[in-house]
């Protein structure tokens, strides 16, 4: 996929033949019912991840959608119609998050506020609006703006989470284009405490030289 050299004005044509169509169906109402809002959102999991060219080999079974936790109310009350629960803080194992569920054209859509993840090595708090949103592919569906979670945060994400079968994909695809994906996950490794065991998986997952350094704050 192209991508245009700066930060914001990353552009690109989402792989709609990738996913069922009643998920861009459902992605397209979401962008058209969220248009306009003050904090930004992005479209992640394993939704966001094959929309962007990651070969995955299970069908997206709902739709993930990330925002800080201050903005989250005002999104939330853009989707109230859709609404199946009220918008509340969950902690569950290493995770923690404001949650809210929505049903869009059959199906569920989940919206993550301030995701942070939480192990005895590991610490990882989700800044969508303070950084993600700057490093996020942006593409239409049926026309809509869209914005989709890097695939840095992907790439973390799962690794903390020991889920080879989205890891090892995303970084295939991260190695295509190493200068579009590196400078995002140095400045993600520096910010949060993410323990040697993971770092270098992450380094060994991406070819990278053992003496690449991440970026401190």
């Amino acid at each position: 996929m192209e991508r245009l050299p700066s930060k914001t004005s990353l552009t690109f044509e989402p792989r709609l033949e990738s996913v069922p169509s009643h998920v861009t169906a459902a992605i397209a109402v979401l962008g058209q019912k969220l248009a306009g809002c003050e904090g930004a959102w992005l479209v992640g999991g394993s939704c966001g991840a094959l929309l962007q060219g990651v070969p995955l080999d299970a069908s997206p079974r709902d739709l993930d959608v990330y925002a800080d936790a201050g903005f989250a109310a005002e999104l939330h009350g853009r989707l109230a119609d859709l609404a199946t629960d009220e918008q509340a803080y969950s902690e569950t194992g290493m995770y923690g998050s404001l949650l809210s569920h929505y049903s869009i054209k059959g199906l569920q859509a989940e919206l993550v506020g301030s995701l942070t993840v939480h192990k005895d090595d590991a610490e990882y708090t989700v800044q969508v609006e303070e950084l993600l949103a700057d490093y996020a592919w942006a593409g239409r569906i049926s026309g809509v703006p869209v914005k989709f979670m890097p695939l840095a945060h992907e790439l973390l994400f799962n690794v903390l989470r020991d889920r080879a079968d989205r890891f090892e994909p995303i970084a295939g695809a991260m190695r295509e284009q190493p200068e579009a994906h590196l400078p995002l996950l140095a400045v993600m490794l520096g910010r949060n405490r993410i323990g040697p065991a993971y770092s270098e998986r992450i380094r060994k997952l991406l070819q990278l030289p053992a003496d690449w350094e991440v970026r401190k704050p």
